[in-house]
């Protein structure tokens, strides 16, 4: 069955809401034209009040120096059972040369191209608005990510992630057995531990030294696959 609440009004209070998330915790999307982030992903090997070390998968250690004020943010296991209309999600996918089995019936029938989803996370509802949109992603290669909510579903586990008012702004990913489902939290500084796995952005500075914009940690073992 097809359900869909994409109403211009719901989505000016997203984008109302996402702002006030912005102003507390930093916006992690990037501006039009500003150079892309380096992603850095490994176990932390330690970690003290001004920087971390990240052994990545290649043997390498990056050492990333920390602000002061940090966006922190948990990864911990969750099931696709949990996944309903109306939440907050997002996914890695790359678009597969398929159509969507799903199709939206206003304000005209349209078919959307088929994503297959790379990992896939619940995002507490304290986040909702967290970088809302698609843009490209460097792993896999030719993949996006995507953030919205949840607009449509069918039995295949195939979920419409929503981001803005049209037809055009919604990715319909598939959700495989075997694909990540994580839940995204509100994290502390106390989470980076030496002994995580962790995801960080990081910016580049003249002296091309590494700092922290943002840091998705682990927990229970976890390694995020983002």
């Amino acid at each position: 069955m097809t359900r869909s609440i994409s109403s211009r009004a719901w989505f000016a209070a997203v984008v109302t809401f996402a702002a006030l998330i912005a102003l507390v915790i930093g916006s992690h999307a990037h501006a039009e034209g500003e150079p892309p982030q380096n992603h850095v992903r490994g176990r932390i090997e330690s970690v003290d009040s001004s920087a971390m070390a990240i052994k990545t998968p290649d043997g390498g250690t990056v050492r990333i120096a920390l602000a002061d004020k940090l966006a922190v943010f948990t990864l911990s296991k969750a099931n696709f059972s949990s996944v309903d209309f109306g939440l907050y999600v997002g996914s890695v996918a790359v678009r597969l040369d398929l159509t969507s089995p799903i199709v939206r019936a206003t304000p005209r029938e349209t078919i959307s191209w088929l994503y297959q989803g790379q990992e896939f996370r619940i995002i507490d509802e304290k986040l909702r608005g967290i970088a809302i949109g698609s843009k490209p992603w460097d792993q896999p290669k030719g993949s996006s990510m995507t953030h919205g909510w949840v607009d449509d579903m069918d039995n295949n586990r195939v979920v419409s992630i929503k981001y803005g008012p049209t037809q055009d702004e919604e990715s319909d990913v598939l959700v495989g057995k075997d694909v990540p489902v994580t839940r995204m939290s509100q994290g502390e500084r106390s989470d980076i531990a030496v002994g995580a796995h962790a995801f960080v952005g990081t910016a580049k500075g003249p002296d091309g030294k590494l700092s922290a914009s943002w840091v998705f940690v682990g927990k229970d073992g976890l390694v995020p696959s983002l």
